[in-house]
């Protein structure tokens, strides 16, 4: 019996080893769950900043309210906003949203698509609709580090969720957290795709890391 205790005790300290060295999510370098203030991983907001997007930056601000978030103006016509959590919860990022406009430039849609899932790995869930001159994509990844029971309870739930219509899909980009946790549930964590696309080029795309879950410390999603 002691012999099979202290393998049930090896088993769980190498699975959680393993969820821990899974890879954290980023947008433009910066993770879910970082704090506006105190360090995550022994890294630091500003030090990100400085260090790793010092380079591509061209202007950042901080506003206080209603909702403390950062926006950001990077090269390459890219627009970052970080939204954080109460000052309870530690002021930690929720979501991550970056949007960028790809206006005459010539990338396909199957381009973006690949760069995402070589980003971020093989999606959870994806929804399109494909017309004549337009087109979209909604691709979701959950948290690779989600214990796989909550894993699993998030994607029973995008099983009858994650049902958008057309114009819900086409709407996307522009639509606030309220919108999206209809769609996404108020469990999920991960990162959520958005591609627009005309005339076969991608006009626009957005990547975001959500939170669901730390949202609502911040927002009423009911």
């Amino acid at each position: 019996m002691k012999r099979l205790v202290l393998g049930i005790v090896a088993f769980l300290a190498a699975a959680h080893l393993a969820l821990a060295e899974e890879p954290r999510q980023r947008v433009m370098n910066i993770p879910l769950d970082m704090p506006l203030d105190d360090p995550l991983d022994g890294e630091f907001l500003e030090g990100i900043y400085q260090e790793k997007l010092h380079d591509v930056l061209k202007d950042s601000v901080l506003i206080e309210s209603p909702i403390p978030h950062i926006e950001s103006h990077f090269t390459e016509n890219r627009y970052l906003e970080l939204w954080f959590s109460s000052a309870e919860d530690g002021r930690r990022v929720f979501w991550a949203h970056l949007s960028q406009s790809f206006e005459g430039q010539e990338m396909k849609p199957e381009i973006a698509l690949a760069n995402f899932e070589a980003s971020f790995g093989k999606p959870d869930k994806i929804a399109a609709v494909k017309g004549e001159l337009s087109s979209f994509w909604i691709v979701l990844k959950l948290d690779p580090r989600l214990p796989e029971a909550r894993r699993a309870t998030i994607l029973k739930q995008l099983d009858s969720s994650f049902t958008p219509t057309p114009d819900q899909i086409g709407g996307f980009g522009l639509s606030d957290m309220r919108s999206r946790v209809k769609l996404l549930t108020p469990d999920f964590r991960g990162a959520v795709f958005f591609l627009a696309a005309f005339k076969g080029k991608v006009a626009s795309m957005h990547t975001d890391l959500i939170d669901m879950v730390r949202a609502q410390s911040v927002l009423n999603l009911n």
